[in-house]
Parts: C-alpha cells; sequence; structure tokens
C-alpha cells in the first residue's frame, strides 16, 4: 500500500511540474524584438494608390499580355515564365514550372524577403552570343532575357548552313546586345561601326527610357511601352529621353529619319530574302533549307533587327553597316 501511494505522489508531482513549465515556459536571453507586423505589411498592403497604379500599367505590358507563359520547359521557361527565370538565376537550370506564370511583381522584385522593392538581381551579364558583358546596373535584370539567343546551328567559317527549325536565328529579343553594340553577324572583310551613345549616357540603360515617368497606365513607367494612344494618335514616350546628358529637346522618335530609313533597309532585306525563298510571307525560315554562309548571316541579321524593333533607335551605326552588308550579301544593289 506504501508503494502504491508513493508512486501516485510522484506520479502527481511529475504532473504538477510539466504544468508550471507549459504555464511559464523555459526561461532564458529573450530574442531582439521583431518589426512590426502591422506596420511592415502596411509598406505596401495600405490605401496608397502607388502600387494600384504600378499594377494597372503592368497590365498593359507585352510581359503581362504577351509572354506566352505557357512555354514552361527548358529553355523557353527561363524567360517566358516568371518561376522559371528566378531558377535559372539562380541554379542555371530554368526547369519546367509545374503552375507557370507570367513575368509579373515576384519576378524582378521579392519584397517578402527582403521587406523592400529592391530587385531582385543586379548582377553584369554576360551575353550567350558573343561573350561581351553588359552592365547597365539595373538594366542587367532586363538583358538577362533581352538578349540573343544562341542559333542551332550556327554560322560556321565556310561550309552550307543547314536550317531546320522555322524560328532559327536571334529570336525575339536581342536589345540588350545591339544597345552595347553586340550581336548582328559580321560578314568576311566588312568592319561595323557602332553608336553607343544610348548605351554609355545613362546609368541605367533600358530603365532610363522603358520606365520613365509613365503616362497613365498606358507607357512608361511598368507598361515599358514607348508608345501610347492620345485620342486616336500614337505618340511616342519621350520623358527618358529629355533627361539630363541625353536628349535636351525632341519631339519624337523620328529623330534625323533613322527609323525611317532602318524600316526602309529591313523591308529591301526581306523582299531579297523572300525572293530567294528563304523565308516566306510571315517572316518564317522555309525549312529545311541548305543556305550558303553569307545567306545565313543575312537572314540572322533580318531576324535580329526585325526582332530588335527599335527600328535603329538602339544603335542607329551599327543598324545601318549590318543591314546594308546583308543587302550586298543577297545580291542587293
Amino acid at each position: 500500500m506504501e508503494d502504491l501511494m508513493a508512486r501516485k505522489l510522484l506520479t502527481l508531482t511529475f504532473i504538477m511540474l510539466a504544468g508550471v513549465i507549459l504555464m511559464t515556459g523555459c526561461e532564458g536571453e529573450q530574442g531582439p524584438p521583431g518589426q512590426d507586423a502591422a506596420t511592415l505589411c502596411t509598406n505596401c498592403h495600405s490605401d496608397d494608390t502607388q502600387i494600384w497604379a504600378i499594377m494597372a500599367q503592368w497590365s498593359n505590358s507585352v510581359h503581362a499580355t504577351g509572354g506566352n507563359y505557357e512555354r514552361n520547359t527548358p529553355p523557353c521557361s527561363r524567360c517566358h515564365t516568371s518561376e522559371g527565370f528566378v531558377a535559372y538565376w539562380e541554379t542555371g537550370d530554368p526547369g519546367t514550372p509545374e503552375n507557370p506564370s507570367a513575368i509579373g511583381c515576384f519576378t524582378c522584385h521579392q519584397p517578402h524577403t527582403n521587406y523592400n522593392f529592391d530587385l531582385r538581381y543586379s548582377d553584369p551579364v554576360v551575353f550567350d552570343v558573343g561573350g561581351a558583358t553588359f552592365d547597365k546596373g539595373k538594366a542587367n535584370l532586363c538583358a538577362k532575357c533581352h538578349q540573343s539567343r544562341v542559333a542551332s546551328p550556327t554560322i560556321p567559317d565556310s561550309g552550307p548552313v543547314i536550317i531546320t527549325s522555322s524560328r532559327w536565328g536571334s529570336h525575339y529579343g536581342p536589345q540588350a546586345n545591339l544597345l552595347s553594340g553586340n550581336g548582328p553577324y559580321e560578314f568576311a572583310d566588312e568592319t561595323y561601326t557602332t553608336d553607343h551613345a544610348h548605351y554609355i549616357s545613362n546609368d541605367n540603360g533600358c530603365i532610363t527610357c522603358h520606365m520613365s515617368a509613365p503616362f497613365g497606365s498606358q507607357s512608361g513607367g511598368h507598361t515599358w511601352n514607348m508608345t501610347y494612344d492620345y485620342h486616336g494618335a500614337e505618340e511616342d514616350q519621350i520623358a527618358g529621353c529629355l533627361t539630363p546628358g541625353c536628349h535636351s529637346t525632341l519631339e519624337g522618335f523620328a529623330y534625323h529619319g533613322v527609323q525611317d530609313s532602318v524600316v526602309v533597309l529591313i523591308d529591301e532585306l526581306r523582299t531579297l530574302l523572300l525572293t530567294a525563298g528563304i523565308i516566306d510571307s510571315t517572316d518564317l525560315a522555309v525549312v529545311p533549307e541548305t543556305l550558303t554562309v553569307d545567306q545565313a548571316g543575312a537572314l540572322y541579321n533580318f531576324k535580329f533587327f526585325e526582332g530588335d524593333r527599335s527600328e535603329g533607335i538602339h544603335n542607329p551605326a551599327l543598324a545601318f553597316d549590318a543591314l546594308n552588308a546583308s543587302i550586298t550579301a543577297m545580291g542587293g544593289r
């Protein structure tokens, strides 16, 4: 009987001790106070309309509406999906995102990790084609995707080039290459000049022009658009062009006839390639097809400047030289 009473007393003691521990917790040095959750969250989640304005701008961007983020298998996923872009920068492998999403807020920013809207990355970018380095501050993040891809097959020094894909070439976003003076195919015995004004005149490259003070939710800011509709007429977004160190006055992009002249050259090269049966009426390469080195170079440059979409503004001197050389290689003039 005494043993039974002793066991009950011991059990009761343990229960009481456990209760005390649960109520008081373990004692020790307390950590530093954390940030107030209400204050932290309302930095973004508040009645301020700034976030709403940015979202409205983004919704009118090609990132939101034309990113083709269903292309979620490598290598396309590295630039067509938000998840693939982040994974590629961190590991070198974009993978196949299970639920891909468009290029959006969390592609470029990580506010729930950094507690601010600093860019996710800003390291210099080494181009896939040619190996040159692009280093323009915040625009480095843009250049990670807006660069030429490696054409497959590549153009050899001599011999035939067998084109097996209708989308062969530099792909659709070689803007960083052209801006920095890299990328077009250079024919034998040709030397191109380059105009670095738009590359060296500001510290943040693409950002300065494409993210200048927005016109509503149509251009500038997080639309990245360079034109907007104003009462039925297309207007040029020139706010970024008028920053100190750039143009002091400018009425639009029709500057010394650069765009008009480059469009004429692109159209002339298009006609030569179409007549030779190298491209079809939709500007896609005809496949399968065996081309000479010069023909492949001309096709590459046509796709390069067509895909750039600036109509020469990113680098006028290089556009003129490369397009004229391509037209000559195709037997034009």
